[in-house]
């Protein structure tokens, strides 16, 4: 396994490359899990495959919510990796267990309560709620696991070892495709569960990829440890992270709830065709994210390290590289969706309603891909400055203030054509990117080396 890195020196360009291409790797794998359980159920029924998509709408914004105390602890720690403060290092991973561990409690206690309330609401009904509510029992309530595993991704981010993390969604990715089709159809002496085999294959793999990383995460050869002795909180700490943890909670949450606007409104004029098509742009859409997850991650260690040691240009000029080649990236990725969008297309459905307005879809938004990549980095960036609430005001300029209004008058008061919405989400992408770039280059240029030296993370004056 891989030790921690020292970000505040050598090449940049490098460190960003060795340090994102592992972390998209880790997304796509992570995607890939939910794929495969996707692909499985598929085969049990038209029910099981609706009601596991349904159990999911409620545990990702709820989970999008425990979010955010992983990113506060990982920024935290790393800045006080670069500012070589270790013991405290080690205290914050300790605490960020805890923390993860706290709000896992909380979420298992409101999903439990309310899982009637929350699977009606998203939709569940007939045939398809008692499967969803299988699922979404014992899925949400081992959540501690996956809140965990969040804690973890932040842990090795803030110590420059995604090459770790990479293997570790790997092995558990591994794990969960032998285990699905044996817990869900029944072999090797394993009762047939459906739905219920496929939840208790994701917890089992999500178990193995925790136990892997704490030894991991103890071995002596890291400079930063896991030691149980500091799984304790400071409430002058958790204050810390929760400046920066509950705004980036909050940009997480719009996301899904934007979408799921988004597809209503996109149904209200254009039916199932429209809601269809615009869903498979966003699956294709993935794709772009990677490049955007990457070097947006790949950002928030360099930095948080960096301003740690009191070295901001070295900070900005992370952010730069970061944004360049997460921009590159994501729109090279928008141009051969667009250029190949009919093969693409193909592949997912032959209703030429649905194929045309897919295929304007990848001749449109997959162009603003590069800005979407922009204002992903832009907003890990606040975070890495200890300023969570501008990533959050961005994204709800292109969601709440440019898209979704835009779209709902276009279509609905002037019944204009369904390029009308994807118009709306091409203007939310570049004007937000812009808005968030001239605020974090403006944010950036007010902070002083020497303030950021002599202010404490840690507890300890």
């Amino acid at each position: 396994m891989e030790s921690n890195q020292d970000l505040t020196k050598g090449n940049i360009s490098k460190q960003l490359w060795a340090l994102s291409w592992p972390m998209m790797l880790s997304f796509f794998f992570y995607t890939l899990y939910n794929l495969v359980d996707t692909y499985w159920v598929s085969k049990v029924s038209a029910e099981a495959i609706a009601a596991v998509s349904i159990s999911q709408i409620t545990l990702i914004i709820m989970i999008s919510l425990g979010f955010g105390i992983t990113v506060g602890s990982g920024v935290i720690m790393a800045m006080n990796i670069g500012a070589k403060n270790k013991k405290e290092a080690e205290r914050i991973l300790g605490q960020s267990f805890v923390l993860s561990a706290i709000m896992a409690a909380l979420f298992t206690f409101i999903a439990l309560t309310f899982r009637t309330q929350f699977l009606t609401f998203s939709g569940a009904s007939g045939l398809i709620f008692e499967p969803a509510k299988e699922y979404f029992t014992i899925v949400s309530g081992g959540s501690v696991l996956l809140f965990v595993m969040m804690a973890v991704m932040f842990a090795f981010n803030a110590q420059g070892d995604t090459t770790t993390l990479t293997k570790l969604f790997a092995l558990s990715t591994a794990i969960n495709v032998v285990l699905d089709p044996i817990f869900i159809f029944g072999k090797f002496g394993v009762p047939a569960m459906g739905i219920e085999g496929a939840a208790y294959a994701t917890l089992i793999s999500q178990t193995v990829f925790i136990v892997v990383a704490l030894i991991s995460l103890s071995n002596p050869k890291r400079d930063i440890r896991f030691h149980f002795y500091n799984l304790t909180v400071k409430w002058e700490s958790v204050k810390k992270v929760l400046n920066i943890g509950f705004p980036a909670a909050l940009t997480q949450v719009i996301f899904p709830i934007g979408l799921a606007i988004l597809t209503y409104i996109t149904s209200l004029s254009f039916s199932e065709p429209g809601a269809i098509a615009f869903s498979l742009g966003l699956r294709i859409e993935f794709f772009a994210y990677l490049p955007a997850a990457g070097f947006g991650f790949g950002a928030m260690a360099m930095m948080g390290q960096n301003i740690g040691a009191g070295n901001m240009e070295r900070s900005k000029l992370a952010f730069n590289k970061a944004l360049g080649f997460a921009f590159l990236g994501s729109a090279g990725l928008g141009v051969l969706s667009a250029i190949f969008a009919e093969q693409i297309i193909e592949v997912f459905t032959d209703d030429p309603l649905v194929r045309k307005y897919a295929y304007s879809y990848m001749w449109t938004v997959a162009l603003s891909y590069g800005f979407l990549a922009a204002l992903m980095v832009e907003a890990n960036a606040f975070q890495s400055i200890n300023k969570s609430w501008p990533g959050f005001w961005i994204f709800l300029l292109r969601v709440g203030v440019i898209t979704l209004p835009l779209s709902y008058i276009l279509t609905t008061v002037f019944n204009m054509s369904i390029q009308s919405i994807w118009t709306s989400i091409i203007l939310g992408n570049l004007i937000a990117a812009t808005v968030g770039y001239i605020w974090i280059r403006s944010t950036m240029n007010k902070l002083k080396p020497t303030a950021l030296e002599h202010e404490t993370y840690s507890d300890e004056k």
